[in-house]
């Protein structure tokens, strides 16, 4: 990867765009860029890093902002409100044999709202717009500088400074080795296992609950023994009463056939007979007013039925009687009339005879004999009256007869009634029997309440019992759950860990070799050490001398110790075989005289095939400036600009 341009515009303290040429050539592969502090060279780095990672990128002063905030605070302070933010990188890429030119441009305007503001990205290759990675820039960016290696080739003499202390070596190595090697993501796989397995740990079953099921187990043993108790009390309760059912069924039968039964129902009886005697009484008043009525004229219908024909005959004698006269009289005034007319005799005579006929059969009524004198509608009514009176007389004597059987019955019954003394003892067990079958059974039935209130609160506790145990079934389970997640967590750890462990051993010599040669390469003293050890576990590095002898790094000076940072900066990016530009900014400001030389004439020239060096004007001056020379092929001096009021990036080293 070889970087041709960086245009910036209206970024940090640049107002305005701003486009460098970076491109170099094999022979001199250095761009030098010379700037006063706060000019404007760490706001160039942001710049490189941010077009490139974004949000991932590690850009100074951003602190914890979020990432919309940062990219909000980045705008030019003097730049119109309506420009936007961009950043443009221009970089070739060799893919096997052929060479691709790619464009990357990031740009953003400041929202409302500082924290929604959003970069827009657009990739261009070969000129023309690649949205398919423009979409995914975050992942193909990895496979120009993958970012968990930029560390090893954008850093400052700061980092360096730090570097130096054997401690932040040793993580410095064990990162590097991770990132060369993949391990990163198993370590930060680690971390979040182990994140999970202590989340794991902290979920306890709560001991209260194991002790309320311990406790609820109690209380529904004790009252399992009452409810034992209370069926058994039942159950012999039951068992007495079926035997006094019998007892008292025996003894009845005895009464019975003693007639001792019969004792407590003399009184019964006696009132029945009584009830019986008045009912008698009063059927015969009934019966006897009955009979002073129409009723018995029901015995003599024949003298009825004369008496009804002699009342008619009475009647007939007596209207001849009253009509006699008249008609006589009439019957003669006719046959005189007759007499004197011009009737002949035989017609006279016959009328005569009629009339004669009549006269003497009405003379015979009239001469009838009468004794009753009556008339006849005496009778009306009389026949329905006296078959009335003879049915309710019927339906008398069938009660009568009725009552009379009941009688006798009571009287048989009373008459079979023994005398008490006889059947006092009969009578006396019975009623024993019968008081205590009474007396078992009300306290069967108390025995039975008490049971069925027994029987509920077994239902209540065995229903918190299940609750309970629900819930410790479930926490029993999710401890199992945790325990067994913790292991498996521990073998993935202790599989992963050991899987490092054999990469980095496979892969730590040929990194022992690099750091040694270019530790030697930048001191020039092959006598110093012959070789360096890491620790596998600790990463802590060991200087051997020619003897095999082991120096600790603290023995060496400050100086010799950031020349060992940078010999393991160098030796990890060259073991990454990435070929990768360095930027390093104030790449000497930590350093002596003595090792700045050092790195002008060893390191800086064969660092990588690109590398963008960001100077004070106390760096790289005079016999360093002359001495690096020879290997830049361009020059840029950054410097702010009053009256425009942004930082310039122009041709020309400070001595230039």
């Amino acid at each position: 990867m070889q970087l041709k341009s960086l245009t910036i515009e209206n970024f940090g303290i640049y107002k305005g765009t701003h486009t460098v040429d970076l491109t170099v050539t094999e022979e001199k592969p250095i761009v030098l860029f010379g700037g006063l502090n706060g000019g404007g060279k760490t706001t160039f780095l942001d710049a490189l890093q941010l077009v490139l990672y974004g949000k991932h990128a590690k850009c100074s002063n951003r602190g914890t902002q979020a990432f919309g905030s940062f990219l909000a605070s980045t705008k030019n302070r003097f730049s119109d409100q309506s420009e936007n933010v961009s950043l443009t990188l221009e970089f070739t890429h060799k893919a096997e044999t052929d060479e691709y030119t790619y464009i990357v441009k990031r740009a953003w305007s400041v929202a409302s709202s500082p924290e929604n503001t959003k970069d827009k990205l657009k990739v261009f290759c070969n000129g023309e717009v690649d949205e398919f990675v423009s979409s995914n820039w975050d992942d193909f960016v990895n496979e120009f500088i993958p970012q968990s290696l930029s560390d090893l080739f954008f850093f400052d003499g700061e980092k360096i400074e730090n570097l130096a202390n054997p401690e932040r070596s040793s993580e410095l190595i064990q990162t590097g080795l991770e990132n060369l090697l993949g391990l990163d993501l198993l370590t930060q796989l680690r971390s979040d296992l182990t994140v999970i397995e202590n989340e794991r740990k902290k979920s306890n079953i709560d001991e209260n609950l194991i002790k309320r099921v311990s406790d609820c187990e109690d209380e529904i043993g004790e009252h399992d023994i009452l409810l034992r108790a209370l069926r058994n009390e039942a159950a012999s309760l039951e068992e007495e009463i079926s035997g006094l059912n019998v007892a008292i069924k025996k003894a009845r039968q005895t009464a019975r056939m003693s007639g001792a039964h019969l004792i407590e129902e003399r009184d019964s009886i006696k009132f029945e007979l009584g009830a019986i005697d008045r009912q008698l009484k009063d059927n015969l008043q009934q019966r006897v007013k009955i009979d002073a009525g129409a009723c018995p004229l029901g015995l003599i219908p024949k003298l009825l039925e004369e008496t009804k024909q002699q009342i008619a005959i009475e009647a007939k004698a007596k209207q001849a009687k009253e009509l006699d006269a008249s008609i006589s009289d009439y019957e003669g005034q006719i046959l005189n009339t007759l007499t004197q007319g011009k009737v002949d005799t035989s017609t006279l005579n016959a009328i005569n005879q009629l009339v004669e006929d009549n006269r003497n059969e009405r003379r015979g009524f009239a001469a009838s004999d009468c004794y009753i004198d009556l008339p006849l509608s005496i009778f009306t009514g009389l026949d329905e009256r006296i078959a009335s009176e003879q049915a309710e007389r019927k339906k008398l004597i069938k009660v009568r007869e009725e009552l009379k059987e009941k009688e006798a019955l009571y009287i048989k019954q009373e008459e079979a009634i023994p005398d008490y003394n006889d059947v006092k003892a009969i009578l006396s067990e019975l009623a024993a029997l019968e008081a205590e079958f009474e007396s078992k059974t009300t306290l069967l039935e108390h025995n039975k309440a008490l049971l069925a209130q027994a029987i509920a609160k077994r239902d209540v506790l065995n229903t918190r019992y299940t609750s309970l145990l629900t819930q410790q079934n479930k926490d029993t389970f999710e401890q199992k759950r945790t325990l067994q997640v913790c292991e498996h967590v521990n073998k993935l750890k202790a599989t992963m860990h050991n899987f490092a462990k054999s990469m980095i051993k496979e892969n730590i010599a040929l990194i022992e070799q690099k750091i040694a040669e270019k530790f030697i390469g930048l001191t020039r003293k092959d006598s110093l050490i012959n070789a360096v050890s890491v620790d596998t576990e600790t990463f802590s590095l060991t200087l051997l001398s020619h003897e095999g002898e082991e120096l600790a790094p603290n023995r060496l000076s400050a100086g010799e110790r950031q020349l060992l940072a940078i010999a393991i900066l160098s030796a990890l990016a060259e073991a990454s075989g990435k070929e990768l530009p360095t930027v390093i900014d104030t790449p000497l400001g930590r350093l002596d005289g003595k090792h700045r030389t050092k790195l002008i004439k060893n390191y800086f020239p064969k660092a990588a095939s690109q590398v963008l060096l960001l100077s004070t004007d106390e760096e790289i001056t005079g016999k360093y400036y002359d001495d690096l020379k020879p290997f830049v092929n361009r020059e840029y001096q950054i410097a702010f600009d009053e009256e425009f009021k942004s930082s310039t990036i122009s041709e020309g080293y400070f001595n230039g």
